[in-house]
């Protein structure tokens, strides 16, 4: 991680790709591959190779091919090398992504691993796994979400990504940068002794693999672009132009999908229809923007009144509940990740890290909580009328209007947040019901515990052979509560509150 101020410079120099950007995308088409669509080929074509898929969707959706990544190291099921990275293909808006590596000896040789974004009937991630036996020739498609994946992306699924402007062993993990130590127009010094080295070996690796890439028959149909010698990544540090961006790019792609199921498991929250205003109002930091308005008795002392009010509440947040309190989260911008957690979203659902460990999650232009703001912005606009068009200036002075396209007069954001605040008067406290909506909590452990698992078989897929046992209900929970590498599950990560609600419930109710 990088400390806040350096990442607000780096972001000032991101915005100047926008531009370029919206102009590469004008001439794309975004027909992302579907599910239904895959199940489709899978039949038609039981005795495919992995090769033929990769046919497959060059003439389905040529533009998917165009937009990649590659990991020379990686904590997937999937192996990865410098020589033989690890393949993220994700496609104009990474709607569709799939993976692939390119040495036989590499554990998942045969796999072809899968998200899908999916937006009926509601907002959410999916996983898939296409695997290709190459004794029997037989191309077998998993059903959706296999506990393996949820063995590290999380039950509800997520992907796991790290935020601008690291992507630890991606190539071009430094802000997507491979620089080119062989031409003095791109290897700029001023690296540090320390890091010097370690870019140098990036770019000597990057360019062996680049010998041999085009005679690969899985890597060769990956579509370079022209302009980099160091295609797809960029010779210096804050290239203006997206092609050569692919880590900030699918970092964009994600953070705009994500705040959408962010906002669909918000809404599901019984509370939402009477919180959504000041929970729109926090993620402004209203009570921060609005201007005091008197003093007397009359409306403007009202006004002023509920101001003073409304922050009360926000600093009473940290303190009401011992769950956030154990949390950590207390602090600057506290409040309105505090309401969010009331409404049933955990920091493990709204970063994309690996092991989150905070709210904040930078995609180089934007944190995740603003682009949650703009998506519920729209929605509480598209069925209200009276909620003012907003003029919002974002962290570093680029001028937004909420929602776009709509016409009419902006409003200054203080303006708006007295709007919002005044419907939230006389409406009770928060009521937080945990919201755990979370069908089979042990799916996770089946990953390793199944028959054919990697660890000793415990038969989790029958709760009343579990509940017989009271010794083994409590060794389990004290796997679930362990804060110890060593000991706690699942190994992978660590577990958000609403998951361990569900297993409590599943094991002790």
């Amino acid at each position: 991680m990088v400390a806040f101020g350096s990442k607000i410079l780096r972001g000032v120099f991101v915005r100047a790709f926008f531009l370029s950007f919206l102009l590469v995308l004008s001439s794309i088409s975004f027909g992302a591959i579907q599910v239904e669509s895959l199940e489709l080929w899978v039949k038609q074509n039981p005795k495919a190779s992995l090769e033929q898929f990769l046919d497959w969707i060059t003439l389905t959706d040529p533009a998917q091919m165009e937009w990649f990544t590659l990991m020379r190291q990686s904590q997937s099921a999937q192996g990865a090398s410098p020589h033989f990275p690890r393949a993220i293909v994700f496609g104009p808006e990474a709607k569709f992504i799939f993976t692939f590596n390119g040495h036989e000896s590499q554990q998942g040789y045969q796999d072809i691993e899968m998200i899908f974004f999916k937006e009926k009937p509601k907002a959410q991630w999916e996983f898939r796994k296409l695997s290709f036996d190459s004794v029997s020739k037989q191309a077998q498609l998993s059903g959706p979400n296999p506990a393996a994946c949820l063995f590290c992306h999380q039950n509800s699924p997520r992907p796991i990504w790290s935020e601008y402007d690291q992507w630890p062993g991606a190539y071009g993990q430094n802000d997507d940068a491979i620089p080119d130590f062989e031409n003095d127009k791109y290897a700029t010094p001023g690296f540090k002794s320390s890091s010097l080295e370690e870019r140098k070996k990036e770019f000597y690796q990057f360019a062996e693999f680049v010998k041999t890439k085009n005679a690969h028959l899985r890597y060769a149909k990956l579509k370079f672009p022209e302009g980099s010698p160091v295609s797809p990544f960029s010779p210096t540090s804050r290239y203006f132009d997206y092609r050569f961006r692919p880590n900030l790019k699918l970092t964009m792609s994600l953070i705009e999908l994500h705040s959408k199921i962010i906002l669909e498991r918000v809404k599901e929250h019984s509370e939402y229809p009477k919180e959504k205003y000041l929970l729109l109002a926090s993620l402004l930091a209203c009570k921060e923007r609005v201007k005091d308005r008197g003093d007397g008795d009359g409306e403007e002392g009202k006004e002023k009144q509920l101001f003073i009010d409304l922050k009360k509440r926000f600093e009473e947040f940290a303190v009401d509940v011992p769950l956030w309190n154990r949390t950590g989260y207390v602090g600057y911008d506290s409040d309105k990740h505090h309401l969010l957690y009331l409404l049933g979203v955990e920091h493990t659902d709204f970063s994309l890290e690996k092991e989150p460990s905070r709210w904040a999650y930078f995609e180089g232009q934007l944190y995740s909580d603003e682009t949650l703001m703009m998506a519920l912005y729209r929605e509480l606009k598209s069925n209200d009328s009276a909620l003012p068009i907003l003029e919002y200036y974002g962290a570093y002075g680029d001028r937004t209007q909420i929602p776009y396209g709509v016409p009419g007069e902006a409003k200054h954001i203080g303006e708006v947040c007295e709007f919002l605040l005044k419907q939230r008067l006389n409406l009770g406290p928060i009521v937080a019901d945990g919201n755990a909506k979370i069908e089979n909590p042990m799916v996770t452990c089946l990953a390793c515990h199944s028959n054919n698992g990697r660890a000793p078989y415990i038969p989790f897929e029958n709760r009343s052979m579990i509940k017989s046992d009271p010794k083994l209900i409590q060794k389990i929970w004290a796997r679930v509560e362990s804060k110890e590498a060593d000991t706690k599950m699942p190994p992978t990560r660590s577990l958000s509150q609403k998951e361990k609600k569900a297993i409590r419930e599943w094991l002790f109710q």
